[in-house]
Order: structure tokens, then C-alpha cells, then sequence
């Protein structure tokens, strides 16, 4: 790690348009998917200056749900660095250190396997299902049953998803990472590489979020290729402060311009009126829509088979609304993009006025 950092001169720190921490680590994450080294310097920062603490500990959460088993060093790098001061000292110092990372993470190829097997089992009825007739039938309060030798990746995902709690069993932070490290430490033997074991392990003890198991799974297969390929990169307008791809569902400014478009597109309000179950507001159906389509796309993608099938799983599954139309929702948003990015561009320009 000491000969990589090493190559980089810090950089200072740089004007950022940026008034808001939240939109500061979109930016920063959704400029490290599409290697935008210049737009992340800028969202880093923001966040070096006014809240350092919390862009630390969003670089391991962006390396396990961005690059993931497509660079293990890099995800190990980020999960190390965003959570041992000690060691960013002894690497030359936090400016020193983020600029390294942000280079290298940007520039590395990037997978978002655990994330998407994640969204898919979290998501799916009849996973979601499974894990509390897992729970009513036999659940020991520690490995489910049959966890080390029972099913593929969605049914693995699930049972250790099971182990944060489930049928209104929510265990403290601590016995949930106790159950994980447990689980991955049983399974690993056999199932994983060292390397893939450690760096879920690692990740786990040092956040103790759910992606940690996710990323053990899904790097289990090992059927990885040393192919990238480039997610679509739609079209957006060059006159905002920032880019309005950067505006998602867990920004108040990207809600506040999907309900805008909602409003403003005849099509989608006609749509939403007949789809939608009331679970979640128009802006978040909306929101989680174009996160698929725009938000969550990358530059250097891993390209395996696993990880075609998961983003394709979780693509079709309906936030709000019914799974068999979002290909409808889908082709509005496709039909109607343009009008999409006016309307963020709007909120955008009224959050900065």
C-alpha cells in the first residue's frame, strides 16, 4: 500500500459548489463509478473540510459496494484507510492518502455485485418470504440450517441476511457481525479464496455492514473475468455547478427534481396514478428508476456472469411499484430523459440560488 501512495503528490484543496454533505458524497461516489478523478476531488474537498470524519467513512462503503471482487486490494485499501488514522499518518498524511485513492479507485475496475445481490434479496418477495419461513421453522439464533452446503448465491445471500434478523428479530449490531464473522469464517474453507475471505472479513469488522457477507458470496463463485466493459453514459447538461447524474434518490435534490418530473410528465403521472402501491412516495419509485438507468452506471465494469445476472435481477424489480412494469416505467424515462435532466438541472439551480 506504502509503494502505491507513495507515486502521488497530495493535492490541495479545491472550491466546491457543493452546500451539503449528502450531495457532496454523491458526487464523490458517483464520480469514482464513472472515473472522474476531478469531480471527486472536488466532492472530497468539500468533505475534507467540513466533515472529514464522514468522508473517511464513506470510502469503505463505496469500495465494497463500487469495486467490490473487481479489485480486491483497492476494496481492502479503501476499508483500511477510511478507518485506521494511525496509518494514513504513517502514509503521508490524509491529503496525501485521499488523493492516492481517489485516483486509484477511480481508475480501478469496478463491480457492484454485492450491492445489487444485496438490492435483489432485500428487494424479492419470494426471498423475503423464504427467510421467515427460515426463521418460523428452525432458527437456532446462530447458522441457519444447511447455510454451509445448501443452494447458489441467492440462497447463501439470504440465510446470512437472515442472520441480521428477520419475523421482528432485529439483533443488536454486535451478535449480527458476531453471526456473520461466524458464518464466513465456516463457509470460507471450502467456498472462497483467501483473499476474498479476508477482504470480507476485514470489512466486516471494520464496519460491520451488510455488504461485507454480500461481497463474500458473490466473490465465492469465482467465475470473474479480466474483461471491463463501459455501462452507457446518457446524455447531460453541461451548465450545472454539478452534474445532474449526480442527483439520486438519497439526495434531497434529486428528490425535489423527480418530483418535479413527476408533475411535469404527462406520461409518468398517468403511469404512477395506475402502478404505484403507496409503499414509497412518487419521488423514490421515480428515484430508484433512474438510479438503474443513470446513477448507478459505470466506467470499467467486471464483466461476469453473476454480476449481468444481479443487475439485470435487480433492475426488474419494482420499488413501489409492480415488477412487471417497470419495462413500461423504464421506456418512459428512456422516451422522456431529456425532460428528466431539465428537471433536475431546476432543483439543482434552486438548492445552489
Amino acid at each position: 500500500m506504502y509503494g502505491l501512495v507513495s507515486r502521488f503528490k497530495p493535492r490541495c484543496l479545491v472550491h466546491s459548489p457543493v452546500l451539503d454533505r449528502y450531495l457532496a458524497a454523491s458526487l464523490l461516489q458517483k464520480s469514482i463509478r464513472r472515473d472522474e478523478p476531478e469531480l471527486a476531488w472536488q466532492a472530497a474537498s468539500y468533505l475534507l473540510e467540513n466533515h472529514p470524519a464522514y468522508f473517511w467513512k464513506r470510502l469503505p462503503v463505496i469500495g465494497m459496494e463500487d469495486i467490490g471482487v473487481a479489485d480486491l486490494d483497492v476494496t481492502m485499501m479503501a476499508i483500511l484507510a477510511g478507518t485506521e488514522p494511525e496509518l494514513r499518518e504513517q502514509l503521508g498524511g490524509c491529503l496525501k492518502v485521499a488523493t492516492a485513492l481517489i485516483e486509484i479507485m477511480c481508475s480501478s475496475t469496478k463491480d457492484r455485485t454485492p450491492d445489487d445481490l444485496y438490492d435483489v434479496i432485500s428487494r424479492s418477495i419470494s426471498l423475503r418470504e423464504a427467510r421467515t419461513m427460515y426463521a418460523d421453522e428452525n432458527f437456532p439464533g446462530s447458522l441457519p440450517f444447511g447455510l454451509q452446503t445448501e443452494g447458489g448465491v441467492l440462497e447463501r445471500a439470504n440465510r446470512l441476511a437472515l442472520l441480521a434478523g428477520c419475523a421482528g428479530d432485529v439483533p443488536a449490531v454486535g451478535i449480527r457481525r458476531r453471526r456473520w464473522l461466524e458464518a464466513i469464517q465456516v463457509i470460507g474453507v471450502e467456498a472462497a479464496s483467501n483473499a476474498v475471505q479476508e477482504t470480507a472479513i476485514l470489512g466486516l469488522l471494520r464496519t460491520g455492514s451488510i455488504l461485507s457477507p454480500m461481497l463474500f458470496v458473490a466473490g465465492s463463485e469465482g467465475d470473474q473475468v479480466s474483461t471491463e466493459i463501459d455501462d452507457p453514459l446518457l446524455p447531460a447538461p453541461d451548465d450545472t455547478a454539478v452534474p445532474v447524474w449526480v442527483l439520486g434518490q438519497h439526495t434531497r435534490i434529486g428528490l425535489a427534481g423527480f418530483r418535479k418530473f413527476a408533475s411535469r410528465s404527462s406520461r409518468m403521472k398517468a403511469f404512477l396514478a395506475d402502478a404505484m402501491d403507496g409503499s414509497v412516495s412518487r419521488s423514490k419509485v421515480v428515484g430508484a428508476l433512474v438510479f438503474r438507468l443513470d446513477c448507478g452506471q459505470l466506467r470499467r465494469r467486471l464483466d461476469w456472469s453473476l454480476a449481468s445476472e444481479l443487475k439485470c435481477q435487480a433492475t426488474g424489480l419494482g420499488w413501489g411499484i409492480p415488477d412487471c412494469t417497470v419495462p413500461e416505467a423504464m421506456s418512459i424515462l428512456r422516451d422522456e430523459f431529456d425532460l428528466l435532466n431539465e428537471c433536475r438541472a431546476d432543483a439543482l439551480h434552486v438548492y445552489l440560488r
